[in-house]
């Protein structure tokens, strides 16, 4: 059986983040705690906490750990039960912060391949801005990020960049979509549905344009390439959206075709910094890459 009082220091040193605050708390020695911990390690068979800076910093298996320990120790068989799953893969939580282009097309086809070959996998997928991904990961209250490149990643760990193509989006019976490809030749005197300054494929758009001796006209703009996408079904212009974005908009009954020029869409896959990724986590992302080639193979460069 579990002990309580390893329990009890296990998640005192959860909340305090150290285990001399955690001694301090149960008032026995800094030793004393550090034993509590190697002593659940050894029963749960599970590495709880890594060394990293100079800090004592949660594992991910610590952290699905304690999601049963932190409901006010709902009992010692339960978490025993929980821990022996956890090593062997039955029960896992992974927690997952994106930029809405990616939450709401592709991650969730990679979610649903994975639950197809692993049903007892659990997960948590969050739709934020950029900067709100870079600071959730930061924060360590999710596992894994997706998000626009940035040079301001703060405490978090860059996995990868993965380049892709630009897509033009068109309304139905849109005349552009008798051409092969497209490029920004296409775009003067057509009237565009823009983005905003502040993302990155608005920036891209607004340098492009502004190069440009007699640049499109900008009907509309949103900061999300979901509603880009249906203000074009609705014939306010045309536009260029990422890949995963395109498909939808197909789906919809929207037209695509190729873009044609050197600029990309680019997203950047983060987590904490220090941390493991896990076999979870390993799973999801060549998940999350068997998607992404798909889209490749629809949308060449």
């Amino acid at each position: 059986m579990l002990s309580q009082r390893a329990l009890e220091a296990f998640h005192t040193v959860l909340e305090t983040g150290s285990v001399s605050g955690a001694a301090e708390i149960m008032n026995v020695s800094q030793p004393a705690v550090s034993r509590l911990i190697r002593d659940l390690e050894e029963r749960t068979g599970l590495r709880l906490f890594i060394r990293f800076g100079g800090k004592i910093v949660p594992t991910p298996e610590a952290r699905e750990l304690a999601v049963e320990v932190e409901r006010a120790f709902v009992g010692l068989s339960a978490i025993e039960k929980t821990a022996h799953d956890i090593r062997l893969g039955r029960r896992s939580t992974v927690s997952i912060a994106a930029m809405p282009a990616l939450a709401h097309t592709v991650l969730p086809d990679a979610l649903a391949d994975l639950l197809a070959a692993r049903p007892n996998f659990r997960l948590s997928l969050e739709s934020m801005q950029t900067h709100n991904v870079i600071r959730r990961v930061a924060a360590r209250q999710s596992q894994l990020g997706f998000n626009s490149p940035t040079r301001h990643e703060h405490d978090v760990d860059l996995i990868r960049t993965i380049d892709l193509p630009y897509v033009c989006i068109l309304p139905p019976g849109d005349p552009l979509a008798e051409r092969e490809s497209i490029g920004f030749g296409d775009f003067p005197r057509r009237t565009v549905v823009g983005f905003s300054d502040n993302t990155a494929t608005g920036g891209m758009l607004n340098r492009e344009f502004a190069k440009m001796g007699e640049s499109p006209e900008i009907a509309v703009r949103s900061h999300l390439s979901t509603i880009v996408s249906a203000l074009v079904l609705r014939g306010l212009g045309i536009s260029l959206v990422d890949p995963f974005t395109a498909r939808e908009h197909v789906a919809r009954g929207g037209l695509a075709r190729p873009f044609d020029g050197p600029q990309r869409f680019r997203l950047a896959i983060i987590r904490p910094r220090g941390m493991s990724l896990g076999p979870d986590l390993e799973a999801f992302l060549e998940a999350f890459d068997q998607r992404v080639a798909s889209y490749t193979e629809a949308w060449p460069s």
